[in-house]
């Protein structure tokens, strides 16, 4: 779970990330499960570990106990995050750290995370509304990932700085970029250059312009064309065409992966 992808990174790096961007410091990571797993996943993000040797028997509330012991030496209080909760608003954090004791989100009513624990106050978790349905939002529960990614989505694609790549492939001229690849992908789907061009609210002159002109900056056939016939003519990708997309869609997916990594990287205080 610490590891599962989400937005880019990991649910785990996403929540370092998130603490980081509010300047909470140190960041206590409870090891248990494939613990050295873990320790290598977060090998260059400057944390310390509080390893629970008896997670297999401890729930959570005994691991949590164990936690602000380890924490209570090296701080006053503690931002407490399940890894299970990741789509929390840097909103909801900088109002928890607002707060002078210990408090929980509430969001409708239902209470979140994260949690601020005051170390040196007896008094109970003081309820903090807010309007953030991601620190509800668990990933354990039933179609809990698929929620907190389009949470989150949602709120990076409305407010939040983000990172944006395209893979443009060139000779002496850019011949192949996401159009391109978009209406080869139609023409897979329709059989018609004419009716892909149609679908992308492109003429049917450019669309056969933009594969002629690929054809011959490759110098092999992406189509194959098929002419006349009772319903006119048709086109299929050829072996090698189909290929260079595959390709060309995988190459696509790693950069956004590897460019989203040194993004988080290099802005995530801007974020």
């Amino acid at each position: 779970m610490p590891m599962y992808p989400l937005d880019g990174t990991t649910v785990i790096k996403r929540e370092i990330a998130a603490l980081r961007r509010a300047g909470v410091s140190p960041v206590l990571v409870m090891l248990g499960y494939q613990k050295e797993v873990l320790k290598n996943h977060l090998s260059h993000n400057k944390v310390l570990y509080v390893e629970d040797d008896q997670y297999q028997e401890h729930d959570f509330a005994s691991s949590l106990k164990l936690g602000l012991r380890e924490a209570k030496m090296r701080m006053d209080r503690a931002a407490v995050i399940p890894v299970e909760y990741p789509a929390f608003a840097k909103e909801t954090l900088e109002t928890l750290l607002s707060c002078p004791g210990s408090a929980v989100p509430v969001c409708h009513g239902v209470e979140g995370y994260p949690r601020l624990y005051a170390f040196g106050e007896q008094s109970e978790l003081s309820r903090c509304p807010v309007e953030d349905e991601g620190c509800v939002l668990s990933v354990r529960a039933e179609g809990g990932i698929l929620k907190a990614e389009q949470y989150v989505k949602e709120r990076r694609d409305a407010k939040e700085l983000r990172c944006r790549n395209r893979l443009i492939l060139s000779k002496e001229e850019d011949f192949f970029d996401p159009e391109m690849y978009r209406l080869l992908c139609r023409i897979d789907e329709t059989g018609s250059i004419q009716a892909a061009a149609g679908s992308m609210g492109m003429s049917y002159t450019k669309g056969w312009k933009m594969v002629n002109k690929l054809e011959k900056e490759m110098g092999f056939l992406f189509l194959n064309r098929f002419n006349g016939g009772k319903n006119g003519g048709s086109s299929t990708l050829t072996g090698e065409g189909r290929t260079f997309l595959e390709r060309y869609h995988a190459m696509e997916e790693d950069m956004r992966r590897i460019g989203q990594r040194f993004f988080d990287t290099y802005f995530q205080d801007f974020q």
